[in-house]
């Protein structure tokens, strides 16, 4: 019986001898790529690798292959660089021809990008079947959903230099607008098409003109993609003397009638332009051409073209004669005429004496004149429309006209107010007639002179009682709080009566107001309610923080907005008298950033006048407030701040440029900084 079980285990020894030899006998050829290369992006990846199972017994039926990928180098010795891609069951019987072995529609790392990959297949039996290492193979996966700027898209361009140093800097975005950093690629750089040897980094600092870009090396992928490349910026420098302004006519001499062109020598979209006549900025005339007006276009043109940060150039300035006449001052364009009035209505011209005058009342010739003097007036009594018109005996013939229309009045609106910005601070202000208008049966308002208000007897009033003030405007003291005022007129030769103005509130806001938030953290969809103290009297705009600008919030003109989302915002109150923009608040999810201003512009245009702290560190009998001069001197030392310095409690009158503070909080310190006074 014992010999009969060791004959047993002797043969089940030499069997897995055996089979074990069978197994080494197997070989599996290189794998290879059925593409050129494996160029992956967020769209497509997806590759097929083919080896050949050599011809032998079977493998066990539970074995598969696995696809492995080598380290950039195409080396397997660094067991944690290697990568498995794929792996498939079979085939695993025998065969007397070689097999294949496919490994179907795997995806390739996000990482890859080498040319110089190898792939081999291996086995999971024991021992473990090991194939030929794969040709180098190249695989590059590239995010396609990136925008590449360089240098913000903007070509770099210098003037007035022999040498520059510019940095080239590369900023990617992915297509949400979100920040991708540069760093994460490595980059080639090209210069007028050549490679640039060593310069790896997201930025190039050149010094040499030349069109340049970059892109992300991709290898044998390269031309496969269509994002991977920079913009090309133009490095240049620009030659003075080839900017100019030009005109297609003969000369810079023009008549009214005529065309007036002006062109900048260097035209092109990429530019900025700015026209400028007799050293004042041209309102809206920011292209390469400008077309001149036909009255007023005579002085002296420049125009400055922006060709990059680094470069601007003046070019002019030309002379433009106008070789023909215009009106200097025409005549208003609608006029109301008092019961019983007469208007002189008069023009300036600049036509040569000797040219003929032709006043008209609707299509009627009133009077037929020599001009002398550069003035021409009419003595007009009735309502209608008139017109003057002149021959001018200039090189150009010009033709000149103006004209207006006189209406009778149908009633009057008086508006009262206060010109003085800084009403809300002042113990004292004027009140004041800002404009009266005459109505017409068309509805029209039309503004009356300085002459025709002489024609009215006014009164002011304050809660419906006479003051006895009998002028256009009044003195006002600050403690008649929530008083109405009105003006009233009377035509004085009486078919107009008891004309009375708006209502006017003496309502002064509080320099000391501040916005206060409910709840004081912003949670996951919930909000938070803004609010500063309600009056009926007050209207209101609240605005939003973005970038460092102030960004109108529209629609809410409340004294409350409900924030639903974190950031900075602030309130502008205005009343009849004064506006006052409150100081920020910043909402979080981590409670109330209270935001302590370091710039104030003490000019006593009640905008940042004092220095405002946030409400929890105001009027605080535990809360020391010091600050100091640049010498560290203390200019002010004391508890309950009352958002009141430096108007009413520096020793220098917040003359000095530059202060410091720290605010203490039974001794113990809060916050400190600097506050720098702008004038």
């Amino acid at each position: 019986m014992k010999s009969k079980l060791n004959l047993i285990l002797l043969v089940s020894a030499l069997l897995f001898i055996n089979f074990g030899e069978l197994l080494a006998q197997r070989t599996i050829g290189p794998p290879a790529l059925q593409d050129f290369a494996a160029c992956a992006d967020l769209s497509f990846n997806s590759f097929t690798v083919i080896a050949e199972l050599n011809p032998g017994d079977p493998l066990p039926s539970d074995n598969q292959f696995i696809l492995q990928l080598s380290d950039p180098n195409g080396s397997f010795d660094d067991p944690d660089a290697i990568q498995p891609l794929a792996t498939v069951t079979g085939p695993n019987n025998g065969s007397g021809s070689t097999l294949e072995i496919e490994f179907p529609d795997f995806s390739i790392p996000q990482n890859a990008n080498s040319d110089t990959y190898k792939l081999r297949v291996i086995t999971t039996t024991d021992p473990v079947i090991i194939s030929e290492l794969s040709d180098d193979t190249a695989m590059h996966f590239f995010r396609n959903d990136l925008d590449l700027f360089l240098n913000e898209r903007e070509d770099a361009i210098f003037c007035n230099v022999t040498t520059f140093t510019k940095t080239l800097t590369i900023r990617l975005e992915d297509l949400d607008d979100n920040d991708v950093p540069a760093d994460t690629f490595e980059w080639e750089w090209f210069k007028d098409g050549a490679l640039i040897v060593g310069e790896t980094s997201p930025s190039l600092v050149v010094t040499d003109v030349g069109r340049y870009f970059a892109r992300i090396p991709l290898g044998n992928c390269q031309n496969f993609f269509t994002f991977e490349e920079t913009n090309r910026v133009d490095v240049s420098l620009i030659d003075v003397s080839s900017v100019f302004i030009e005109t297609p006519a003969a000369d810079f001499s023009f008549c009214p009638n005529e065309i007036k062109v002006l062109n900048s020598s260097e035209q092109s979209s990429a530019f900025d332009y700015q026209w400028i006549k007799d050293g004042v900025e041209l309102e809206g005339e920011i292209s390469p051409t400008i077309t001149l007006p036909n009255n007023e276009f005579a002085g002296d043109y420049e125009v400055r073209v922006t060709f990059s940060d680094d470069c601007e150039l003046v070019a002019g300035p030309v002379t433009v004669v106008n070789e023909g006449s215009s009106i200097t001052q025409p005549l208003p364009e609608n006029l109301i005429l008092l019961p019983t009035q007469t208007i002189d209505l008069e023009i300036m011209t600049d036509a040569p004496d000797g040219s003929t005058v032709r006043w008209f009342v609707e299509t009627s010739l009133q009077s037929q004149s020599i001009l002398s003097g550069g003035t021409t007036s009419f003595e007009a009594q009735f309502v209608g429309r008139y017109r003057v018109e002149i021959d001018a005996l200039d090189p150009c013939d010009s033709f000149l006209f103006s004209e207006t229309e006189l209406f009778a009045p149908t009633g009057f609106n008086i508006l009262i107010g206060t010109q003085d910005g800084n009403a809300c601070e002042s113990d004292t202000f004027t009140l004041e007639l800002l404009e009266m208008t005459g109505q017409t049966v068309g509805g029209l308002d039309v503004p009356l002179t300085e002459e025709q208000l002489t024609f009215f007897d006014f009164e002011w009033f304050r809660d419906g009682v006479s003051t006895g003030d009998t002028t256009t405007s009044i003195e006002v003291s600050s403690t008649d709080i929530d008083a109405t005022y009105t003006l009233v007129a009377n035509l004085r030769t009486g078919e107009f009566t008891n004309i009375s103005s708006n209502e006017l509130v003496l309502s002064l806001i509080p320099p000391g107001t501040v916005i206060q938030a409910d709840p004081l953290v912003l949670t996951e969809d919930g909000s938070v309610t803004l609010s500063v103290p309600l009056n009926a009297t007050y209207t209101y705009q609240w605005f939003r923080v973005v970038d460092g600008e102030n960004v109108s919030l529209d629609g809410e003109t409340n004294n409350t907005l409900v924030v639903t989302e974190q950031g900075e915002y602030f309130v502008t109150i205005m009343s009849a008298l004064c506006e006052l923009s409150v100081p920020p608040i910043s909402i979080g999810t981590q409670g109330i950033t209270e935001i302590i201003p370091n710039i104030i512009t003490p000019n006593g245009d009640n905008v940042n006048d004092n220095w405002f702290l946030p409400a929890s560190l105001v009027n605080q009998q535990d809360v020391q407030v010091t600050i100091y001069n640049r010498n560290g001197q203390v200019d002010f030392m004391g508890v309950s701040y009352q958002n009141n310095w430096p108007f009413e409690n520096s020793k220098s009158s917040g003359q000095d440029p530059i202060y410091y503070y720290i605010i203490t909080k039974n001794n113990s310190v809060l916050r400190k900084g600097s506050i720098t006074v702008m004038r």
